[in-house]
């Protein structure tokens, strides 16, 4: 076997060092042609490489940093702190707050990918992606690892900013939400004590007594007194609508039944309507005024409105403790609901399943929204031609 002379090796030495230090160049190469900041470290944190990129984006020169300083000088020592807190919880291992923070995921084999603030050399700061790899030999041994830096202070603003239009669009919708609901509550509970105003004057002629015209009279003022309450009352619960806390205060059941029945006492004795209560075992309700009138009244009214025309009208409430929530129970003997064909549609908008002229759809439809938004529920049962019965159990 031939041996080689002592110049055969040298030139074979400098041909690999100036392949080696091609490699080099041509590495540096690519990574100062990308437009994604990288940078690599030993494993002890020592940064050995920094692209032009990231020269750009954090303001150093590479002979600032590479073999001088660890990537915790472009970090928030506050915001390491709280991450190594919570990397010592995923991995179940203590992660002190230093350089290990960023590669204790990597070194076992996971990529770290997270959000960083990061401070560039003149002192501001950005929000950025951090990823960081661990690089292995051919034997599986550490050499250091990889890290490339995204800014995201672009995205960020767009995100926050769509963000933004949402929770705009969002409450515009709330407040258009609530203003159809509050012309609602005007339109229907106003309507009935006019209904009411119409059917006491119709009780009247030119043969009427002045007893019978003293009689509507005091019934009269009874119904302008208490529109005038739910007047205000509407006027109210409008001025607190900005506001998302509802005012609840402590009810009476009578108190609120009485008022309602005075308020369709015309359209009660048309009907010949007999009312009856039995609110002793859950007297009072911490509630919305406005929404428990609201209640009330409309299921009164839909009870008078379908009655049957082969029976006096019996309306039933009564209050009782299920659970430990309070219920209530409005029990009619009129025509009933056909539940099979309109049990799940009962509760929706602008639904009718009578013919009624002044049937609307919009009453159920509307103290279900109100019942809901506190966080309650109703149900009903009810048989064609036996009767109804609305259950409403309240929110805790």
């Amino acid at each position: 076997m031939e041996k080689r002379s002592l110049s055969d090796k040298c030139i074979q030495e400098d041909k690999s060092l100036n392949a080696l230090a091609e490699t080099f160049r041509l590495q540096e190469a690519i990574l100062n042609a990308t437009g994604l900041a990288i940078l690599s470290t030993t494993p002890e944190g020592l940064i050995t490489s920094f692209n032009r990129s990231a020269e750009n984006l954090l303001g150093y020169s590479s002979s600032d940093v590479i073999g001088k300083v660890t990537p915790l000088i472009f970090h928030d020592l506050n915001q390491v702190k709280q991450r190594a807190v919570e990397v010592s919880e995923e991995l179940k291992e203590k992660i002190e707050p230093g350089f290990s923070v960023f590669i204790a995921k990597a070194y076992h084999q996971k990529t770290d990918h997270n959000e960083w603030t990061l401070i560039r050399k003149d002192g501001s700061h950005f929000l950025a992606i951090v990823s960081i790899v661990a690089l292995r030999d051919g034997h599986e041994n550490l050499t250091g690892f990889a890290c490339t830096i995204t800014d995201i202070t672009e995205q960020q603003k767009i995100k926050d900013s769509k963000t933004g239009l949402e929770t705009i669009a969002h409450k515009l919708q709330e407040q258009n939400r609530q203003l159809d609901e509050f012309a609602h509550i005007i339109s229907h509970n106003l309507r009935a004590p006019v209904n009411n105003i119409k059917a006491l004057i119709n009780l009247l002629d030119g043969n009427s007594a002045i007893t019978d015209y003293k009689l509507i009279y005091d019934k009269l003022k009874n119904v302008a007194k208490n529109l005038s309450e739910t007047m205000n009352e509407l006027m109210d619960t409008l001025k607190v609508k900005t506001n998302p806390a509802i005012n609840l205060s402590e009810i009476r059941f009578k108190e609120i039944l009485d008022k309602v029945v005075q308020s369709l006492e015309g359209e009660l004795i048309v009907a010949q309507a007999d009312v009856t209560f039995d609110f002793n075992q859950a007297p009072t309700l911490h509630y919305s005024k406005p929404y428990l009138e609201s209640i009330f009244q409309n299921l009164l009214t839909n009870a008078i409105k379908y009655r049957s025309p082969n029976r006096k009208p019996l309306i039933h409430f009564q209050s009782s403790v299920v659970n430990d929530r309070i219920e209530l129970r409005v029990i009619d003997n009129g025509q009933g609901i056909d539940m099979e064909r309109f049990g799940d549609k009962l509760f929706g908008l602008h639904k009718t399943f009578h013919d009624h002229q002044e049937a609307r759809g919009v009453g159920l439809f509307l103290i279900k929204t109100q019942i809901e938004a506190m966080g309650g529920s109703i149900s009903v049962e009810s048989e064609v031609d036996k009767g109804t019965t609305f259950i409403t159990r309240f929110g805790n």
